[in-house]
């Protein structure tokens, strides 16, 4: 599922908007979170957006992912904007 944030984000060019993964569960310092990886032209990646809150384990992750993915408007469940 790709990011809503990243799809309606009009401050993205559209030619780069292909570089972004589609959701998944990452982590940081703060805990797991949904969001997305870039890459660049050169194929480094980094964070590209964070898409969710937080949650203190992979696997809440993981079904927030998964409840979100099945709903008609995942849209209401995840950030609208960085």
């Amino acid at each position: 599922m790709q990011s809503p944030m990243i799809t309606n984000a009009d401050y993205i060019e559209p030619s780069q908007k292909g570089r972004y993964s589609p959701l998944q569960v990452l982590k940081s310092a703060a805990g797991y979170y949904i969001g997305t990886i870039y890459t660049d032209e050169y194929g480094d990646k980094e964070p590209g957006s964070r898409d969710s809150g937080y949650f203190a384990t992979q696997e809440k992750a993981q079904q927030f992912l998964d409840t979100v993915s099945s709903v008609a408007n995942p849209q209401d469940y995840l950030r609208d904007h960085p």
